[in-house]
């Protein structure tokens, strides 16, 4: 349901907001997998979408205090040129001050779109950390799924950003492709290894309904991706990653703290098309099109929203629950909560698939891949 307004906010004295995400839903082309609320070839709405931005920022700047993170996500960001990059980068510092001020601030880019001069860019911006979309290292299946890059392209985009003097590098990789043999995911994952990012995030494939691959018939590989993960695992610790989130590993020290903050239901502010928000118990979501986020950003009301909801106590303890066991390390529950739902723990734990220490829970490594057996025990 669309529905206009500020979702139940209140313009109370500066909320805490540690996270802020900035969503640009412009893209090339439409990868055969993607789910995500982005447009291809729609490059006309890029300048309205910008200064609807800026109307929302500006509106915000009044109601929320300076964040500690930045995510700029998508979509493909690196899409847009220097010019807009640049107006992108000003709206967010006047809305929240100079971006170089943040604790971390990401960006996340393609290779094919990702030039020496956004690179260079970007680093004077003040954005530390890049996550580069690769996806696998065979020219073959980025074909299949349908990216505009191939592995050359990658490489050279990994290069631009090293000569620029980023050295807080994440790489996006795949389980479970179309074709994709546990012998092609171990040789991409050894490739990227050898070009010594700090983060290493991969996700197994799911077709979603209305994307190309549903439409083509392309099913999901779950054995397939389960074994791959099962064989990354030691490679990745061996190579000095730390499991810390299931989908993600990093070198010490360089976990993603906007990403953190989301595990530990911490308050984020969501900016753009379908961009979510999490403050003081009431959820969010700016409507999914960007035209017609274009056309209310700077009305009376702010964006029209996708949904807005106010969690009970019972949901917000739930999900603390959920996303604390997102982490390898779990977490550590507050005795009333611990009370509240400790059957289903001991239930989780006669099973195998939780290991309980005190109050502190967490999944068992063997059993991470099923986490979703265990998030709906607290749904």
């Amino acid at each position: 349901m669309v529905q206009k307004g500020s979702g139940g906010l209140a313009p109370s004295p500066l909320l805490p907001m540690p996270g802020l995400y900035v969503h640009l839903p412009f893209c090339r082309r439409k990868c055969g997998y993607c789910d995500f609320a982005s447009l291809a070839g729609r490059d006309e709405l890029i300048d309205p979408y910008l200064r609807a931005l800026k109307a929302e920022a500006g509106r915000s700047k009044a109601v929320f205090a300076k964040p500690d993170t930045l995510y700029i996500g998508g979509g493909t960001p690196s899409l847009l040129g220097p010019e807009r990059l640049q107006t992108l980068f000003s709206l967010i510092e006047t809305g929240f001050g100079p971006i170089k001020d943040l604790r971390e601030a990401s960006f996340e880019a393609n290779p094919e779109s990702l030039t020496p001069e956004k690179a260079a860019l970007l680093k004077t911006a003040g954005i530390g950390r890049v996550s580069l979309g690769l996806q696998a290292s065979q020219d073959r299946l980025l074909d299949r799924l349908g990216r505009l890059a191939s592995f050359e392209d990658f490489l050279k985009a990994f290069r631009h950003l090293r000569l620029s003097g980023f050295d807080n590098i994440n790489i996006d990789l795949m389980t479970g492709l179309p074709e994709q043999s546990p012998e092609d995911f171990m040789t991409s994952l050894k490739e990227i290894m050898a070009l010594e990012p700090e983060h290493i995030s991969f996700y197994a494939l799911e077709v979603h309904e209305g994307t190309p691959f549903a439409a083509q018939g392309v099913r999901e590989a779950p054995e397939a991706a389960a074994e791959m993960f099962a064989l990354a695992l030691p490679v990745l610790e061996a190579g000095g990653f730390r499991h810390y989130e299931i989908s993600n590993f990093a070198r010490p020290g360089r976990e993603s703290l906007h990403n953190l903050n989301y595990w530990d239901q911490g308050d984020y502010l969501g900016l753009g098309s379908a961009a979510a928000s999490h403050s003081g118990g009431v959820r969010r979501a700016n409507t999914k099109d960007p035209e017609l986020y274009i056309r209310t950003a700077a009305g009376p009301g702010g964006p029209a929203l996708e949904y807005s909801e106010t969690l009970t106590p019972a949901r917000r303890r739930a999900e603390k629950i959920m996303l604390g066991l997102r982490k390898t390390g779990g977490i550590e529950l507050p005795e009333d909560i611990f009370i509240e739902f400790k059957e289903r723990i001991d239930g989780l734990s006669a099973r195998g698939l939780l290991e309980v220490s005190g109050r502190r829970i967490r999944i068992k490594r063997e059993a991470l891949y099923v986490s979703n057996v265990v998030f709906r025990e607290f749904v």
